[in-house]
């Protein structure tokens, strides 16, 4: 056994005391939290979308219902049994140029995505709401118009996983 000086065992000793005092300090990770006002059991209704890009709404509501099923499988229900009602808008689409080849030919877009969200009871009062929640993608721009549509679609699916996580992690914050 490895003699350790008399000031080392105190300071091991107030570390191990430590540690506990750590662990119950409410750390967890995000997501793992309970859903505001203690609902038990949520709708999520199909996202409304103000925007001209069609089919957009269909990506974000199916991922928002994937993330559920993922994380919590048990607190989806249908809106008759449900306690709250998640619903929202897509307020914009913004599509930006990011890279370039030349002054009038770009390489690469970043596609912007914002959404609105409300949870509300079945009375119709707000529990929950979020303004300006967003996410973005970028994807290469071809010469092959359909391709450079097809890589838009994809960036779009990927940018609607990564909010529908980023929705269920807000929504989950116990703070």
């Amino acid at each position: 056994m490895i003699a350790l000086p008399y000031k080392n065992k105190y300071i091991i000793l107030f570390l191990i005391g430590l540690l506990p005092a750590l662990w119950s300090c409410s750390y967890r990770f995000s997501g793992t939290g309970s859903l505001p006002s203690d609902i038990t059991r949520i709708y999520v209704s199909v996202i409304e979308n103000k925007t001209s890009d069609s089919g957009v709404e269909k990506y974000i509501t199916d991922d928002l219902i994937n993330e559920f099923i993922l994380r919590r499988k048990d607190v989806l229900s249908r809106q008759e049994d449900a306690e709250g009602i998640l619903s929202g808008s897509i307020e914009y689409i913004r599509d930006t140029p990011i890279a370039h080849s030349s002054q009038s030919k770009s390489t690469q877009r970043r596609v912007v995505l914002g959404i609105v969200l409300k949870l509300v009871d079945q009375k119709g009062k707000k529990i929950w709401a979020v303004n300006g929640i967003n996410a973005n993608e970028a994807y290469k721009v071809t010469e092959d118009k359909t391709l450079t549509e097809q890589n838009k679609k994809a960036a779009i699916q990927i940018l609607s996983k990564r909010l529908a996580e980023k929705i269920y992690n807000r929504l989950t914050d116990d703070f």
